[in-house]
Formats: C-alpha cells, structure tokens, sequence
C-alpha cells in the first residue's frame, strides 16, 4: 500500500514537472510571437515610409551589415547596368590575385580607355596605389591596367561574383563602361552590389576606406605624381561613410553605392541603380535622412 502511494506521489510530481514545462513553453512561445509580429509591424513600418519617398532611382537595396539583415528593397533583385560600379570588382580581383606592392604597367590601351587621368605609357604603379586612384576617382585607364597583368580576368571577376553569393550579376569588361550605344558593360542588382562593396571593404579596408577621400595624390613608381578628385560630390555630407562609389553612363543613368555607420554603430549598405547623374547622390541623401527617423 506505502508503494502504491509512493508512486502515485512520483506520478503527481512528474505530471506537476510537466505542467510547468508546458506553462514555460507557451510563454516562451508568445514571446516569440510577440517578437516576431513586432519585427514584422517594423518591417512594415520601413516599407510604407520608404514608399512615399520620392526617389529617382529605378532599385534600392539597404542592407545592415553589422546585423547581416535586409532593411529594405525596392526592385533589388533585378539585373540592371551598374556602370563603373564594376570597379568595385576590378579592384577586388586585382588584390585577390597580387600582393599590395606589386608593381604594373600604364599600356597603350589602357591610356585609351575613357577619360584623361594624366598616365603615361608604360608608366608603372604599385599595386596598392592604383587601387587606391581607380576607385577614388574611377579611373579607366586603372581598371583596365588590372585586367591586362592578370590571365583570364574577366573570368576570375564572374567567377568572384558567383563565389560570393552574387546571383544576378554578369561582367562584360573591367571598367563598366558602355560597350556601345546598345550594349552594357556589366549587369548586377542593387543586393548584389551591396555583398560586393561589403565582402571587399571588410577584406581590404585599407584601400576600400580610401574611396571617401575628397582627392589623392599618388606617385608612380617613374616618380611622376597624379592627383584626382572623388567623383562623389556628396561624401562630406554622409556622417561617418565608410565606403564609396559612383557610376554614370548614358544607359545605366545614375548609380551609387556607399557604406557608412549609423547612429547605432551598425555598417549600413547602400545602392541606387537606374537614377539620373545628379539624382543618385539626392537619393542617397533622402534614404539616409529617413533612415535616421525610423526606428531599426
């Protein structure tokens, strides 16, 4: 009888210990819930603000890095012109595929790229600071130099494109430039864009970080010194930027991509493609002003 008692004691404690193990499951539960339905309301919340914001850009993607989330998109996942948005991956290759002081030569061609930088043929460069200029100032004849000291390098920059989670992006030519009145130099989305400036910003922050200096002056290694200014005309207007770079040609219209910390201390990402030469950077302006007023 004594045994009979003592397990019908255990069996009422089991049952007790199972009880509250369901009470602290369906609280935990709800809470859960609750989080997930007031993310959800933010995200809402983001989404109709951003949609009465009069932008002129065709995509938007914003993306925290530091909480590796998407914020918001419009139109993000489509493939548009990105211009010299490309640089972006020149420039990663480049480094992938060189030390920093290796040293690489002006050629003919490449000083008959697209815009005067003031290089001379055969002038030579340390690796480190011709990154530095082409993304500073976008050069063309930079870019180009890259692709010309490297086998197959269109090739490694589609391929980089694909290891990196890049799915909707295709390289033509290393600069971005228009290949003719009907055909683009490279297509990519407004997400792609943002994974390519975060992966190459947070591998080699020393020459990303140099792409929101007003101007640089670098020296060839032939001792002639080049100065260029930074085709962002908006950086001293962006509190704390991190990363910057612009895009322009007659058939990708305006593209910009920056990364800068925000008032949390997150890094946040940010591309507009498909806007006009001077929309891009009153773009930017507008989607950082409102990004300060809603709560992340």
């Amino acid at each position: 009888m004594m045994e009979t008692s003592k397990e019908n004691n255990l069996l009422f404690f089991i049952l007790i210990l199972f009880a509250i193990e369901a009470i602290f499951f369906s609280i935990g539960n709800n809470k859960l819930e609750l989080q997930y339905k007031n993310e959800e309301n933010k995200i809402a919340k983001i989404y109709d603000t951003f949609s009465n914001i009069p932008i002129e850009a065709k995509a938007i993607s914003i993306y925290d890095e530091t909480l590796n989330r998407k914020i918001y998109g419009r139109n993000d996942n489509i493939k548009m012109p990105i211009a010299s948005l490309t640089k972006i991956m020149s420039t990663i290759v480049v480094l992938n595929n060189h030390k920093m002081d290796d040293v690489i030569s002006i050629s003919k061609e490449a000083v008959k790229q697209e815009g005067d930088y003031g290089f001379f043929v055969n002038e030579k460069f340390k690796i480190r600071d011709l990154a530095k200029f082409t993304l500073v100032g976008s050069a063309n004849d930079g870019a180009y130099a890259f692709s010309e000291n490297n086998n197959s390098f269109l090739e490694k920059m589609n391929n980089k494109a694909l290891m990196i989670g890049m799915e909707n992006t295709s390289f033509f030519n290393f600069t971005g430039l228009d290949i003719d009145e009907e055909n683009v130099g490279a297509y990519s989305s407004a997400n792609d864009v943002n994974i390519m400036a975060i992966y190459g910003f947070k591998l080699y922050p020393e020459i990303f970080s140099a792409s929101i200096l007003p101007e640089i002056t670098i020296k060839s290694e032939d001792g002639f010194e080049h100065k260029i200014k930074n085709t962002d005309v908006i950086l001293d207007k962006i509190l704390n930027i991190l990363f910057s770079k612009t895009g322009y040609t007659p058939l990708a219209g305006g593209n910009l991509t920056i990364i800068y910390k925000n008032q949390y201390d997150h890094n946040i990402a940010i591309t507009v493609l498909g806007s006009t030469r001077e929309g891009r950077f009153s773009d930017i302006e507008k989607i950082i002003d409102t990004l300060y007023k809603v709560d992340l």
